[in-house]
């Protein structure tokens, strides 16, 4: 098969209607630029997860995730092991991946990006249950944010995370929880913990600054609990990537960290609900693990 025929996996539902209402302009500047591609629409949550293998089984070398980032997650989690190289035309709320490889935010410029993109590889993280993402895994308030956001009906993108951050701010509960990995063994109490690949989570919260997506790395942000006037001052500062100098902050860049607490976690994995596995589990980085298109 052509390498250069493409293999187009679209969640229409994504970013809350905006992904359905941009696929008529990215299906446009597929065919004015004559590029070939073959199209599958997903309807359900982990279906991508299948899609992608199947266009791997076909034969296609290039796999392109239109949607946000839970879809870029499904697609990656389908390709890794292949040779196949993730493509991603953003059209989700958050859109926090792109952010880290220059890919366009806009979609109908990522499609132009294409046909010149080059191939990066880029390191994956591994939960213990066999799940892996490609920015982060939050639990804590950013994943009681993620939930809010995926409710609303009106605000789209980073005013509906700052909206649903502000609110949480006023009602969340920390959570205890133990971290043990290279350079950390503590009990603490926190009321958010990101374990990251990429920098950015939440429509654009640098929760991890010194994040690189191939250094061999997981970062890890263990956020303290503050009294709930304070947090909203501390918002703008973990928005901006400023909120490691406090003293209530705990950040490590490891290989592999272990996880333990007796409370029910609320996670997300890359801006999507995820259950994380229960009592003690480990998170680990796969090194250079997933081709992705990035521009030149």
């Amino acid at each position: 098969m052509n390498g250069e025929k493409y293999f187009l996996i679209v969640n229409l539902i994504a970013g809350q209607g905006r992904c359905k209402a941009a696929f008529p302009k990215v299906k446009a500047a597929f065919e004015r630029r004559h590029i070939a591609y073959d199209l599958h629409y997903t309807n359900e949550p982990m279906e991508a997860v299948d899609v992608a293998k199947m266009g791997i089984e076909a034969g296609f070398t290039r796999i392109i995730a239109m949607g946000g980032d839970g879809t870029v997650n499904e697609v990656a989690n389908g390709l890794l092991g292949s040779n196949a190289a993730l493509g991603v035309i953003p059209a989700g709320t958050g859109n926090d991946f792109v952010r880290m490889l220059g890919i366009p935010s806009d979609p109908v410029d990522a499609v132009r990006m294409l046909p010149q993109g080059v191939e990066r590889m880029i390191d994956v993280g591994r939960v213990a249950d066999g799940r892996y993402f490609v920015n982060g895994l939050g639990i804590g308030i950013d994943a009681q944010v993620a939930r809010d956001v995926l409710a609303m009906e009106r605000l789209r993108g980073a005013p509906a995370y700052i909206y649903a951050a502000v609110k949480e701010v006023f009602r969340f509960e920390a959570f205890p929880v133990r971290l043990e990995g290279q350079g950390i063994a503590e009990d603490l109490r926190c009321i958010s913990l990101g374990v990251s690949n990429g920098k950015y989570c939440g429509g654009g919260f640098m929760l991890a600054p010194r994040a690189t997506v191939d250094d061999g790395l997981i970062d890890v942000a263990a956020i303290g609990d503050f009294p709930k006037v304070e947090r909203l001052f501390r918002l703008p500062q973990a928005r901006a990537g400023k909120h490691l100098k406090l003293s209530q902050v705990r950040y490590v860049q490891v290989p592999r960290i272990t996880l333990a607490s007796e409370a029910k976690l609320i996670a997300h994995m890359d801006g999507e609900p995820y259950e994380v596995p229960q009592g003690t589990f480990s998170v680990s980085v796969v090194p250079k693990a997933l081709r992705v298109l990035v521009p030149a």
